[in-house]
């Protein structure tokens, strides 16, 4: 089952509706890109706002992996395909109850990069524009952008794998069990949203134990086009 796909044309995510046969509530996965056209955000915000419960990854504020990706992209003026934003969703606005596995940050600074989003600027950012400098535009159709629900992404160090991925992909698939198991007998739409990879995790919780299936024909969102 395909999360993102990559082609000559962009990169893009799925919508994806899970139905269980004997529990009316339903799980909206929303495997998300870090960064794309403003639209992309547009769009999966709509889809939020239809929810009644959200499962949102980290805090209410901007990717710190995407504004990193944005801002080389401009520091090497890289405007082939038109502008791409960092995903910045106002989950407050949406005026949706919101559940934050990764836990949120204080009252009054939900919507601040907090210290750790810093660093990864820091970091990401010269990495990003020289390699960018060097490759261009192209260089993101050759990132593993491409995730499906048998994709075991793994990050390049090993303590970074497991603080960034294993330990939080243990947090969602947590909370989305919680939520099946205290809700499971109410009508309603319960939307995840991540980072792609980290719904492998959570597809393969849902169709395993707790018995969801997808329903056919995902929607399919434009995220870059290349």
């Amino acid at each position: 089952m395909q999360l993102t796909e990559v082609s000559i044309f962009g990169l893009r995510s799925v919508v994806l509706v899970f139905k269980h046969r004997d529990s009316p509530l339903r799980f909206v996965l929303m495997p998300v890109v870090h960064m794309g056209r403003p639209d992309y955000y547009r769009l999966l915000s709509e889809r939020l706002a239809r929810c009644q419960l959200i499962v949102a990854e980290m805090y209410d504020g901007p990717s710190s992996t995407g504004l990193a990706y944005v801002t080389a992209l401009r520091l090497t003026r890289q405007y082939r395909g038109g502008p791409l934003v960092h995903q910045n969703i106002d989950y407050e606005a949406l005026g949706v109850p919101t559940v934050w596995p990764d836990g949120r940050i204080l009252e009054g600074r939900r919507r601040r990069l907090p210290l750790a989003g810093w660093i990864d600027l820091a970091l990401l950012v010269p990495y990003l524009t020289i390699t960018m400098a060097v490759g261009g535009r192209d260089m993101l159709m050759r990132q593993n952008f491409e995730i499906s629900d048998i994709s075991e992404p793994r990050m390049r160090w090993a303590l970074m794998n497991r603080l960034m991925l294993e330990e939080r992909d243990r947090d969602l698939v947590a909370t989305v069990q919680r939520i099946h198991t205290e809700r499971r007998h109410e009508q309603i739409d319960v939307a995840v949203i991540y980072g792609a990879a980290h719904l492998p995790a959570v597809v393969r919780a849902l169709a395993g134990g707790l018995g969801y299936r997808p329903q056919r024909g995902g929607e399919w969102l434009l995220a870059i086009d290349f």
